[in-house]
């Protein structure tokens, strides 16, 4: 990544998290529903027999609810945790209540007793990120922990990003590792990228 390229990851990555604090607890409260209304009646969530999801921290769209459907659905739950040299874990969860802990910034994560999945199990892979744009293009918090782990995944494995309108841009800065999003929920509507994706 050249230079210009990560000081304008840097500047969009913090337009687009102050747009999303922006918004008052209530009315993410309110658009975090509609989202997890849109992810569950998705065809990619509903057939999908293992479901990786995130825990969502700080300003995120909330996700717990969606973690607990994917478990009383007798779906296998597997959630991140992160790993030294930017590797992504994906780790299953049997019990939201038993099997957490606070991880190095404070996000929930899965125990590392918990059992890890092989990524080539995964049905469907919801994930965040700071900004979007209608190309399919996601940007994430800068770990690169996500874009390390897509090419883990079976190819046509959807990949589903979360976020609220306000974080929607006219252009994401990308680099060539950057790996597009199958489909972008927000409070609105759903975002089809497929064939743009599968490229």
């Amino acid at each position: 990544m050249n230079e210009e390229s990560y000081c304008s990851k840097i500047e969009v990555r913090k337009s687009c998290l102050q747009q999303r604090a922006a918004l008052g607890e209530q009315e993410r409260s309110n658009k975090s529903f509609l989202i997890r209304k849109k992810l569950e009646d998705l065809p990619e969530f509903k057939t999908a027999q293992t479901v990786m999801l995130f825990l969502n921290f700080r300003d995120e769209v909330e996700t717990t609810a969606s973690a607990e459907a994917v478990v009383a659905c007798k779906k296998k739950l597997i959630l991140p945790r992160c790993a030294p040299k930017g590797i992504l874990l994906p780790l299953k969860v049997s019990n939201l209540a038993v099997d957490l802990e606070p991880g190095a910034w404070g996000i929930r994560e899965p125990k590392l007793t918990n059992e890890e999945v092989n990524p080539l199990e995964i049905d469907l892979v919801v994930v965040p990120g700071a900004g979007f744009d209608l190309q399919g293009n996601r940007l994430g918090y800068g770990g690169g922990f996500y874009d390390r782990f897509f090419p883990r995944l079976k190819s046509l494995t959807p990949r589903v990003a979360l976020g609220f309108e306000c974080q929607i841009i006219d252009q994401v800065p990308v680099d060539k590792h950057d790996v597009k999003m199958t489909k972008l929920v927000t409070e609105k509507m759903v975002y089809d990228f497929g064939k743009i994706a599968n490229q």
